[in-house]
């Protein structure tokens, strides 16, 4: 009992310290707030207060108030903890006083490779700022510390407590409305606070029957909310396109999910290895990304994943998207993994397109198999007129392969080896097997409706797959920028250009320069919209951009440079640690991913 008195004064005094610093926090990040353009409608303006206060107090909570509480927990020395909760409320103002800086210059939020470009001089000026923060804390703290010793304890502090943590709830529950019902005037201020992660739940929602995702989906596309909120933050493109008018081909783009490049072999997909014959082969081809979402991104709008965030809030499509509209191409849209989490194509490569297909209910396989029906009975029933645009995303069955493989590449269930590594690595070849059998269908379906000679066929993957090719453990995907997550297949069917193999490193960052200037016969320069170049210029990539869910890569070919999870650390071609930190290539890719910003 004589430890309880000291621990709850300090404990009393502490949280008036962190509230009073989440008051300083609000001070602060209105810098963000004059930067964001502001939209119309009481819930679009009253979100980002809402937001900005509880996460203001979210952070002075995590940041003060819990590694202090702490310290009162194991040693209750007052000193030793107004110092260390002085010593860490000026350590977090100065780090969002730099941050706020950096995004009103760059409109990104300061990361540790954006660190380790900053000059002598600038951290020099935060060491400063530092400084004068500490001295304002300490007064602080004294000040705290008179009034609270004076005031006798009652309810306002509980009632500022319970003010501050409804705030946080109610913008945790507003996000997740509105990501649920694509409501941009919400979602389109996420990135502008820092370390801000709201709440995502359209599924929950969906199954509590609190939402009709479905219904309200069409009606936030129909309204075009994301035109506005897309000029206000993004220049994207920085010029209008300038394309030819004429009648073009028809596009088609097969999607194969998580497909290695060793796995097209003869004895595994012969359907596409007897494509690729007879097309453009890439043998050096990357994707912008090792998740779904970050490949299918790179490869619609040719920019770097860390712009996935800004597109996604106010939903605004690739200008290749939007050429095809102009042009009147007939979509023929179909996914086994369904168009909304995780890679959200529904809000940004498809963003605006009504009536998108719900997701199939049945197994792996049986999905799989939908999208080719579901591309058939498209196809007999379309407009001869209208050139078409066809989207066919397979996402291979792992978990539910029917049937047997054969070859030495794809031996039998009951020849494989023990290992579980081994087993999975099996069943991989097999549903890519399984998935080959769909492609040959569709290939089959353009030849016998004579339109083999009139459409351009892309097969490829959003990302590759890793089978801990590294030794390093890494199995799957999103889990590291390996060349084996990154590495996908790119095979093109197109008429009039003969078959041949490009051995030059490609991206997904060049799919829709080529297409809209070869195809599309656009003439704008394609750094207007896209980082990429043509896939015929010849020109290999000395480096890429590559991202994941909450990570992103800087991949060169004798280093990658990996900025995750707050830290910053540089692997060698092998993705061990090691390699050398390039300033001059990190500054480049600075450059790339605030081009289209405003």
């Amino acid at each position: 009992m004589a430890d309880a008195r000291p621990r709850y004064s300090l404990l009393r005094w502490l949280s008036w310290f962190t509230a009073a610093n989440a008051g300083c926090v609000v001070l602060v990040s209105g810098r963000y707030l004059w930067q964001y353009d502001w939209p119309a409608g009481m819930l679009g303006i009253a979100y980002p207060i809402v937001a900005l206060v509880g996460q203001s107090a979210f952070l002075a909570l995590v940041w003060v108030y819990l590694p202090a509480a702490g310290l009162v927990a194991v040693w209750p020395q007052r000193r030793a903890v107004i110092g260390l909760a002085v010593v860490m409320a000026a350590a977090m103002l100065a780090f969002l006083v730099l941050d706020a800086n950096v995004f009103a210059e760059y409109r990104y939020h300061v990361d540790p490779l954006t660190a380790a470009l900053f000059e002598p001089a600038t951290w020099l000026a935060t060491a400063l700022q530092f400084l004068i923060l500490l001295v304002f804390e300490t007064f602080l703290a004294r000040l705290l510390a008179g009034w609270v010793g004076r005031r006798a304890p009652g309810w306002a502090g509980w009632w500022l407590g319970a003010g501050l943590v409804t705030c946080w709830l109610a913008a945790q529950g507003i996000y997740a409305w509105a990501d649920a019902v694509f409501y941009v005037p919400v979602t389109q201020f996420t990135r502008y606070l820092p370390l801000y992660y709201p709440l995502q739940a359209e599924r929950r929602l969906a199954r509590l029957h609190l939402i009709e995702p479905g219904s309200l989906r069409v009606e936030r596309q129909l309204q075009r909310l994301d035109a506005a909120a897309a000029a206000a933050q993004l220049r994207y493109p920085l010029a209008p396109l300038s394309c030819d008018s004429g009648r073009a081909l028809n596009l088609m783009v097969l999607l194969i999910d998580g497909l290695r490049p060793d796995v097209v072999h003869p004895q595994l997909m012969p359907a596409l290895v007897g494509l690729s014959a007879e097309s453009l082969v890439f043998r050096n081809h990357w994707s912008g990304g090792n998740s779904s979402r970050m490949g299918i991104f790179s490869l619609a709008y040719g920019v770097p994943s860390t712009y996935w965030q800004a597109f996604d809030g106010v939903q605004q499509p690739p200008v290749l998207m939007e050429e095809l509209h102009r042009r009147g191409y007939a979509l023929a849209l179909s996914s086994a993994v369904g168009f909304g989490s995780p890679a959200e194509i529904d809000r940004t490569m498809f963003s605006g397109v009504p009536n998108l297909p719900e997701s199939h209910d049945g197994s792996g396989a049986e999905n799989n198999r939908a999208v080719t029906r579901t591309w058939l009975q498209w196809v007999d029933g379309r407009d001869v007129r209208e050139p078409f645009f066809a989207f066919l995303y397979y996402a291979p069955p792992i978990q539910d392969m029917p049937g047997k493989a054969s070859g030495p590449l794809a031996l039998d269930d009951r020849h494989a080896p023990p290992d579980p590594l081994a087993r999975y690595w099996l069943q991989y070849r097999r549903a890519a097997r399984f998935v080959d059998d769909e492609v040959a269908k569709v290939v089959a379906s353009l030849r016998a409706r004579n339109l083999w000679d009139q459409t351009v066929l892309i097969v490829t993957s959003d990302h590759g797959y890793e089978f801990d090719d590294t030794g390093l453990g890494y199995v799957g995907y999103a889990t590291a920028f390996t060349p084996y997550q990154l590495r996908t297949p790119l095979v093109i069917h197109w008429p009039g250009k003969p078959a041949a193999e490009f051995t030059h490193r490609t991206s997904h960052y060049d799919l829709a320069p080529t297409l809209l200037g070869d195809l599309l016969g656009c003439t704008t320069d394609p750094a207007d919209y896209s980082v990429g170049q043509s896939l015929f210029s010849g020109r290999s990539w000395p480096w890429l951009i590559a991202g994941s869910y909450n990570s992103y890569a800087i991949v060169a070919d004798d280093s990658i440079i990996v900025s995750q999870h707050g830290l910053v650390e540089v692997r060698d071609s092998d993705y061990r640690p090691g390699g050398r930190l390039d300033r001059g290539v990190v500054s480049d890719a600075m450059s790339l991913m605030r081009r289209f910003y405003r």
